[in-house]
């Protein structure tokens, strides 16, 4: 809904999501933003990590497991090796992605998923959220972050 929100609403209008917000709620919105810049870097065979904090019972067309992986290949156009954990799997050894993309962590407390972007960003490895992930590739990551950084 970004794209066709961002297009209907005049640009003075403050635009954001619940994904977004809760990145700086629970997380660290600099850092998820900084993340998500390392899309445009992946190519061929790299390893992408979806992570979310709960369990929910995925429906078709789910946002972590399908949206998010196409919309990830059609922007990059590589064929990328994507990863699904949910709940409190969550790899100790990062190292072998290239990125790790986190869901808005309502399950979570602020500890929770901290504790996940430290150690993403111990092990070099860029971390972001769904919202911000999306807006990025939508183009429209400042207009949805400006009001909150």
């Amino acid at each position: 809904m970004f794209e066709k929100v961002n297009k209907t609403l005049d640009s003075d209008v403050p635009l954001t999501s619940f994904s977004i917000l809760m990145a700086r709620y629970k997380g660290d919105l600099k850092i998820l933003i900084e993340g998500a810049k390392a899309i445009d870097t992946l190519k061929d065979g790299d390893k992408v990590l979806i992570a979310e904090a709960c369990t929910h019972h995925p429906l078709q067309g789910d946002i972590g497991r399908e949206k998010l992986p196409n919309w990830l290949r059609q922007r990059t156009g590589a064929n990328l090796d994507i990863t699904v954990n949910a709940g409190v799997d969550f790899p100790e050894d990062l190292t072998q992605y290239k990125l790790i993309i986190h869901c808005g962590a309502c399950m979570f407390n602020r500890k929770q998923m901290m504790t996940r972007i430290i150690r993403a960003r111990e092990q070099n490895v860029p971390i972001t959220n769904y919202g911000v992930a999306i807006a990025y590739m939508n183009g429209i990551l400042d207009r949805v972050t400006g009001m909150l950084v």
